[in-house]
């Protein structure tokens, strides 16, 4: 497994793991705002045998870093490929990581178990992050959890 900086080169294959994940992105505004991501912001994709298997966008601001994007294809799912997509990010990075999914109050009584979140939410705990709030940002349409993870400085 190689995790390299994403490139406009890499947009297409980025395009083609959302693709695979129906479930997490269905809504076509997401995928096309993901998209766009790919396109313009910075980030690292996970490659295997030369094929791009995962990526992550982030953007930076002046105290923290946002992941606004992250996926790893359906078939590639739960190897650690998010893990390290997520540990490159904080070895390039100084300050404070952020990002947002949804949160525990944000689906339907008869959702399907499968498709809430719930393996996202552990995910980032396990890699780190701690959940600080559920909130409704612009845009969202529905709750979103908050998490954040200290940058290595914090930890020193």
């Amino acid at each position: 497994m190689k995790i390299r900086a994403l490139t406009p080169d890499d947009a297409p294959a980025c395009d083609a793991v959302i693709l695979s994940l129906p479930v997490f992105f269905g809504h076509e505004g997401g995928r096309q705002d993901c998209a766009d991501a790919v396109r313009t912001q910075a980030g690292f994709v996970a490659e295997e045998d030369g094929e791009v298997v995962g990526f992550l966008t982030y953007a930076p601001s002046e105290d923290v870093v946002e992941i606004t994007w992250m996926a790893v294809r359906a078939d590639r799912r739960r190897g650690g490929i998010g893990g390290q997509l997520i540990e490159r990010l904080v070895r390039q990075v100084d300050g404070p990581i952020l990002v947002l999914t949804a949160g525990p109050s944000s689906l339907e009584p008869d959702a399907d178990p499968n498709d809430n979140y719930e393996g996202t939410r552990r995910f980032y705990r396990k890699t780190g992050f701690v959940a600080v709030k559920e909130l409704t940002p612009e845009g969202w349409g529905q709750p979103a959890l908050f998490f954040v993870r200290a940058g290595p400085q914090a930890l020193a």
